[in-house]
């Protein structure tokens, strides 16, 4: 009977030891995907493909350069900068949000309160546009 529960044991040990070595290693990377091999290796498929995901990321690399030359300051103009000449309203919302977050870290939470009050002002705006004619036929128009 002895013997019985220890080579049970030793089975479920065993039987643990291999779950935990097995669920240490990485997963294969799924079929038919790869990894970039490099930053400017974009895959077989952008993520978000489009300008405002292009001017969102500059965006992003721009503050990631900025801060690790030891100038993150110098974003907010280029913030400023973006806000005065887009009209897409996701490059627009990306920069007031980011515009906010670095007006809030030195503290100033009145600036970073006016910039989400002005994004807010904009996305009320476009909200409250009547849809053009084309886009009220094409909704108005039976579905087959």
């Amino acid at each position: 009977m002895k013997k019985i529960q220890i080579v049970v044991a030793s089975l479920a040990l065993t039987a643990a030891v291999s779950l935990q070595v097995r669920a240490d290693e990485p997963l294969p990377p799924a079929p038919g995907h790869h990894a970039p091999m490099f930053m400017g290796d974009e895959g077989p498929a952008r993520p978000f493909p489009g300008p405002d995901f292009d001017v969102i990321n500059d965006l992003e690399q721009l503050r990631r350069l900025y801060s690790l030359s030891g100038r993150p300051g110098d974003i907010v103009e280029v913030y400023h900068e973006v806000l005065d000449k887009s009209h897409n309203p996701a490059v627009r919302r990306y920069a007031y949000d980011s515009l906010a977050r670095e007006q809030l870290k030195p503290a100033d939470p009145a600036a970073a309160i006016a910039t989400i009050h002005a994004s807010l002002e904009e996305d009320l705006e476009r909200a409250n546009r009547k849809p053009r004619a084309e886009d009220a036929q094409k909704q108005a128009a039976p579905h087959p």
